[in-house]
């Protein structure tokens, strides 16, 4: 055999094997979930511009407007997280499935996604389907970005900023994707930083949640020096993300008559946390652990609420650009937060008066109930709420907190 010939098998030979695995590799897995079968739940809820005559805030809010006024029965929030819907059709579909039930039974005026709602490769189409899966629900939803959507190169997984793009084109998403600035002209880091009111029955803000993301990686070379940091996983909140939280509660309660109730969510839980609790080295994953507090955490004042520990405190090891102490200091009520599936714990600080949080797990993926689940907080039109967590199957678990 002439070496023309061998080096023509050779090419055919390659192209054979290599288009069966691009076709594997690039290929789009889409959801196998019948959207069009979701019916949009009835709602009074909304979106009232700054300058809406019902809106006295003087920034943009979601009210319950019936007969032209603001309604005066409670605003009701779904707060979900780690949905984590992938390649693997049987779990995501069943994942849907749980989170369609849920929206039916509780018919809420806004949803809430705390991260990871997507990974795996190739996962375009899929964060196209999730934006009409949300939409056909008929009711507002504000997401923040986990740590896994956009955690590999392009173009084996959409990045986050066009994550972003896509889904804040819907009229029902309310995260924003435009890049925000700090006062002295800073770009904020991370993708979707933004903020979702409620208005009460008097038309003033009666609880605000601020979205940011601290799933991207945001730590500089000399940042991941500093802290033996290599994994990507390890993220922070940068400092100018924290300024322009500051700057930005700072305009709207200003413009809400000078009070403003809010909250905080994220996807990894602070650095408190993981310094506030200590936990056995060797943790059987799933299982609820024994846990205590540190020197730190006992000092600082923490109260355990509810719920218990079955894995380590996934927390980056730095200060997260001293949110915790901006929010302490702006009177900030809760931060929520997800990424540790099997955690579902709720500390309360006497001290400071704010509550941390994990939001109950969406994905089916773990196959541990006493985890999973979701979260009912009722916002009152006079002011007030009520937080409640649920079982997968809607009964209430848990009355953690009230304001």
């Amino acid at each position: 055999m002439n070496k023309g010939k061998l080096a023509a098998i050779i090419f055919l030979s390659l192209v054979l094997v290599l288009i069966p695995v691009c076709m594997v590799v690039f290929y789009e897995v889409p959801f196998d979930y019948d959207i069009s079968s979701i019916k949009p739940v009835s709602t009074d809820v909304r979106l009232l511009a700054a300058d809406d005559p019902l809106n006295r805030s003087g920034s943009p809010a979601l009210a319950k407007v019936k007969d032209g006024v603001i309604a005066t029965d409670d605003f009701r929030i779904l707060f979900l997280t780690d949905v984590h819907l992938c390649e693997r059709q049987a779990t995501t579909r069943e994942t849907i499935e749980r989170m369609v039930a849920w929206v039916e039974k509780e018919k809420p005026d806004l949803i809430i996604l705390g991260g990871d709602t997507l990974n795996g490769l190739n996962d375009r189409i899929r964060v196209e389907q999730f934006r009409d899966l949300m939409d056909a629900f008929g009711i507002y939803w504000a997401p923040v970005l986990g740590n896994h959507e956009g955690d590999r190169p392009a173009p084996l997984m959409t990045t986050r900023k066009k994550i972003v793009e896509i889904w804040s084109a819907s009229t029902l998403c309310l995260m924003e994707s435009d890049e925000k600035h700090t006062a002295d002209g800073r770009v904020v880091d991370g993708y979707g930083n933004y903020a979702v009111s409620i208005l009460g029955a008097d038309g003033y803000i009666k609880d605000s949640f601020f979205f940011l993301d601290n799933g991207s990686k945001l730590m500089t070379k000399a940042d991941c020096e500093k802290w033996n940091v290599q994994k990507k996983a390890d993220t922070a909140i940068s400092v100018a993300q924290v300024d322009w939280y500051k700057e930005t509660y700072a305009a709207m309660k200003q413009k809400n008559g000078g009070a403003l109730t809010h909250m905080c969510v994220i996807h990894k839980p602070l650095q408190i946390l993981g310094d506030s609790i200590a936990i056995p080295a060797n943790v059987t994953y799933g299982e609820v652990t024994e846990w205590s507090y540190t020197f730190k955490g006992a000092s600082l004042g923490w109260e355990y609420v509810d719920g218990d520990l079955r894995d380590k405190i996934h927390c980056p090891p730095y200060t997260d650009g001293d949110l915790y102490a901006a929010l302490v200091q702006n009177g900030a009520r809760a931060v929520f937060f997800g990424h540790d599936h099997v955690n579902d714990l709720t500390l309360y600080n006497r001290t400071d008066d704010i509550y941390l949080t994990y939001i109950r797990l969406t994905t089916v993926t773990e196959r541990i109930p006493d985890a999973e689940g979701y979260n009912i907080m009722a916002i009152g039109a006079n002011g007030g709420y009520d937080y409640r967590a649920f079982k997968p199957d809607g009964t209430l678990d848990a009355e953690l907190f009230v304001g």
